[in-house]
C-alpha cells in the first residue's frame, strides 16, 4: 500500500550501502563532531544528531562484505 512512499529511502540505503567504507564512516562522524562542537558553543543541531546516528546505523559492513565479496 505505500511501497511508493518506501522507494526513495531503499534507493538511498542501496546507495549508501554501495560507498566505500572510509566514506560511510567518515560522513556519519563529520556529522556527530559538528554537532558536538556546535553543542559547545550553545547551539543545538539536532538534525545532524539525528542524521548521523542514523547514518552510522547503516554504515557497517554488508553480510558480502563480511564474506570477501568486494562489488
Amino acid at each position: 500500500m505505500f511501497t511508493y512512499m518506501l522507494r526513495p529511502v531503499l534507493g538511498f540505503i542501496e546507495w549508501w550501502s554501495g560507498l566505500t567504507p572510509w566514506f560511510r564512516l567518515g560522513v556519519p562522524v563529520a556529522l556527530l563532531a559538528l554537532s558536538g562542537i556546535l553543542l559547545a558553543f550553545g547551539y543545538v543541531f539536532v538534525v545532524g544528531w539525528g542524521l548521523g546516528i542514523v547514518l552510522l546505523l547503516f554504515s557497517g559492513r554488508s553480510d558480502a562484505e563480511k564474506k570477501g565479496y568486494h562489488f
